[in-house]
């Protein structure tokens, strides 16, 4: 499907059309030339879909394979879908309302720090005239991305097909991909370059050697995340609110309205404390969700229409990012917890960064080592600062211990401040660098203010900040 010809033939000359050019295309492979391909790109989720449908629309002869069948639910995934990575998806012209169907939009947050203190706070990013966010469901994201390959006359898509064995030449430069197909044939191509955009565990990333260059092991969290089906709002406001609750222990607990009137309940905590759990994954889900009475209110009673899935001891680091004849993208690349929500984000830009330098290359303007050593740098520079950052909140929010009270004065008078929320939001859709976004003079200013706020609430009797009160 997708193939030489724009959407499905409709005609048997059409159809024929297609054949003769495809049997063209494999003659010309046999004869020893790159191929009928520029670029051949291992994974089609979002780095590899939109870096296939950017080259398409450039003009370059792009073969692009997947393993699954789309639409089909990324294996472990719970995703938030962020304004910036919003931004891009408008760029490439696909429709909120096709891959958002049936999804609330999500307009608030409410940080919950134990029995300390809780913030509802507005989603206030004015990014792409958004203020609200998605936790997307990624089967429909995923296969509206693959559906927009099939109308580019020079991307053949793949489904339900493997790549085994990268080809190569003496000196271990990347010559193109065997394929195995679901019933066992296999089938050889050569492209130009060949892209790994095939995940965390990238097979294209182990065949190169790709190297790690960088990794932060001692701050990895594990997750598990399950769906549950009509737990209501978090309160009676009417407000859609993503709920995230930290236990102060290592532990933290979100809930992510979803598509179809779901809600992802997600457990995620210090790696070493999850291991040191007895029981399997899902005696440990539901005791940790028990144990925490608020979040356990929303959920007693109600039904888990999923299957429980997850990750352990989750990855920070980056990979060499290319080689002779390829170049890695995505989580292929550079992994990074999911405490900040960036991940849809990196790979939808990463991949513009690459389609833009292999572009290049293929005009003639740079050789394919420059464009993919440009690739290199631009990316990095994109993504380190908000790494250096995921990884330092991890290190404040996760392993370390929050003293009670440092949570019950200054971690809540900072965090009940708007602006506070606005900047926060700013930060995660990377409107403004990590190194700016908590300079001490914005410290001191929103401990001061929050503490003015606090005497005054109590004085009056109500705060709203207190903790959300508990069924008797």
């Amino acid at each position: 499907m997708g193939g030489w010809a724009i959407g499905r033939a409709s005609s048997a000359v059409e159809h024929g059309a297609r054949v003769r050019l495809l049997a063209m295309a494999v003659e010309r492979d046999k004869r020893g030339g790159i191929g009928p391909y520029d670029v051949i790109i291992v994974g089609g989720r979002p780095a590899g879909s939109t870096l296939a449908i950017r080259l398409g629309r450039a003009g370059l002869r792009v073969l692009i394979v997947d393993q699954a069948r789309f639409p089909s639910p990324h294996p472990v995934s719970a995703s938030f879908l962020l304004p910036h990575a919003l931004a891009i998806l408008d760029e490439l012209g696909f429709q909120e309302s096709v891959y958002a169907e049936g999804t609330p939009k999500i307009t608030s947050f409410v940080l919950e720090m134990g029995d300390y203190f809780r913030s509802i706070l507005p989603f206030q990013s004015t990014l792409a005239g958004r203020d609200y966010f998605y936790t997307i469901d990624r089967s429909r994201l995923d296969g509206a991305l693959w559906q927009g390959l099939k109308s580019l006359p020079t991307v053949r898509a793949l489904e339900g097909t493997k790549v085994v064995e990268l080809l190569k030449d003496g000196q271990g430069k990347v010559l193109g991909v065997v394929l195995e197909h679901r019933d066992g044939a296999r089938e050889e191509h050569r492209a130009g370059a060949v892209i790994g955009a095939d995940g965390r565990f990238s097979m294209v990333a182990r065949a190169v050697g790709a190297v790690t260059t960088e990794a932060r092991d001692d701050v990895q969290t594990t997750v598990y995340y399950d769906h549950w089906k009509s737990i209501g709002d978090y309160n009676d406001s009417g407000e859609v609110l993503a709920q995230i609750y930290s236990s102060c222990d290592g532990f933290s607990v979100l809930g992510m309205p979803t598509a179809d009137d779901k809600t992802i309940i997600l457990v995620q905590g210090r790696a070493d404390r999850f291991a040191a759990m007895e029981g399997d994954p899902e005696s440990k889900y539901i005791s940790l969700l028990r144990a925490r009475p608020r979040i356990w209110r929303r959920l007693e009673g109600r039904v888990r229409v999923g299957k429980l899935a997850g990750m352990k001891r989750i990855n920070n680091l980056f990979r060499e990012p290319c080689g002779p004849g390829w170049a890695l993208c995505g989580d292929a690349y550079h992994q990074k917890d999911s405490i900040d929500a960036q991940g849809i984000y990196d790979a939808l830009v990463g991949a513009k960064i690459l389609a833009q330098e292999l572009e290049r290359w293929h005009r003639g303007d740079v050789s394919f080592n420059t464009a993919v050593a440009n690739y290199g740098n631009r990316i990095y520079a994109a993504c380190k600062p908000m790494f250096d950052s995921t990884m330092a909140r991890l290190e404040r929010e996760v392993y370390a211990e929050l003293p009670p009270m440092v949570a019950k004065t200054m971690m809540r008078w900072m965090m009940s401040d708007p602006e506070y929320g606005r900047r926060f939001a700013q930060l995660i859709t990377r409107q403004i660098e990590p190194a700016s976004f908590m300079p001490p003079s914005k410290l001191v200013k929103f401990v001061v203010k929050g503490a003015f706020r606090r005497a005054r609430r109590r004085f009056a009797g109500a705060d709203p900040t207190d903790p959300h009160p508990l069924r008797v």
